[in-house]
């Protein structure tokens, strides 16, 4: 029996992998993401069911789009030049206040930038001047819907040994203190789909070629105390990550029609949570394929335009997945 899946395993690996070489053709610039998709795939052959490549063909002066939807850890394509892109969309919380805990996603990037302080100066700098742009005492960016730009930094010329993209987008997720499950609009997949939206344009216009992104709001699911229904249960978390699939890819679909420069961009599941979520056994493999076959049908229903309901959904999301 262990022999067999691991077979199944090998071969649905050499499957996607002959996808991504049927749907890609390769140049200098596009290599950061799917290098990953690939290195990552070979990797984690139990976690396949989570690798998705879509191809948005080139449509007059735009160039083709690449989206791959992986398994890994965001914080390897920073830290590993070959694989890391030119720009990332990060989650923040509503006062742009990037040392705070939360969401903990941020410290993928900030912890980074930290270690040059001439470009922490340079992002603090660009935060403040987002900031004399809210009303007084009012959030600097809304939940899910506000995106703010940063280069990093802004005259191009971080050191070369700098482990961070050279562009980034947050997106509000979280308050500063944390608590942001409380907020039922985070779920709404317009939402996230006008902040994805939103920073793919401003990447876009950047002159950006390949961007990574992790699942926005899914990490939320941790913190939610006050639901004891769901709590601790991997039904919730799951609901939350088909639903940030969903959201991500809406923004993807509104913005590749005007895209310019654009030509692969990562959705990286944080290999570790699914691991968490599944375990080994034979019945939550099981589970976890049902699972990963929902989140590729959400990312394929996104990038057509179409939003993802709960009776697309073999559970009970009906209070994440709001339309």
């Amino acid at each position: 029996m262990i022999q067999r899946t691991h077979q199944i395993r090998s071969a649905f690996t050499l499957i996607v992998l002959t996808m991504v070489a049927a749907v890609t053709t390769v140049l200098a610039q596009q290599e950061p993401v799917v290098t990953m998709f690939r290195e990552d795939l070979k990797r984690g052959e139990a976690l396949a069911g989570s690798f998705h490549p879509i191809e948005l063909p080139a449509a007059g002066a735009a160039p083709a789009l690449h989206v791959y939807l992986s398994a890994g850890d965001l914080e390897r394509a920073f830290d590993t030049a070959s694989i890391r892109p030119d720009a990332a969309i990060i989650p923040t919380n509503t006062g742009l206040v990037i040392t705070a805990a939360s969401p903990s996603t941020q410290r993928t990037l900030t912890e980074r930038v930290a270690k040059q302080p001439a470009v922490m100066a340079d992002l603090q700098d660009q935060i403040a001047a987002r900031r004399k742009q809210a009303a007084a005492g009012g959030e600097v960016l809304q939940i899910g819907i506000d995106s703010f730009f940063a280069q990093l930094p802004r005259s191009g010329k971080a050191d070369a040994k700098a482990m961070f993209p050279r562009m980034a987008c947050l997106i509000a997720t979280a308050f500063p203190t944390g608590d942001a499950v409380d907020r039922r609009e985070l779920y709404a997949q317009d939402r996230v789909r006008k902040g994805v939206a939103g920073c793919l344009a401003a990447l876009d216009a950047a002159g950006a070629q390949s961007v990574m992104m992790p699942l926005l709001g899914a990490a939320s699911a941790r913190s939610q105390s006050k639901d004891a229904m769901f709590e601790g249960q991997r039904l919730l978390k799951e609901c939350r990550h088909i639903n940030a699939v969903a959201g991500i890819a809406l923004g993807i679909h509104d913005f590749a029609a005007s895209r310019k420069t654009l030509r692969e961009i990562g959705i990286v599941q944080w290999d570790k949570e699914i691991t968490d979520m599944f375990g080994t056994g034979r019945v939550a493999q099981s589970a976890y394929r049902l699972y990963a076959e929902q989140v590729k049908a959400a990312l394929n229903k996104g990038m057509a335009g179409q939003k993802t309901s709960p009776a697309d959904v073999d559970g009970n999301c009906t209070a994440t997945l709001i339309q």
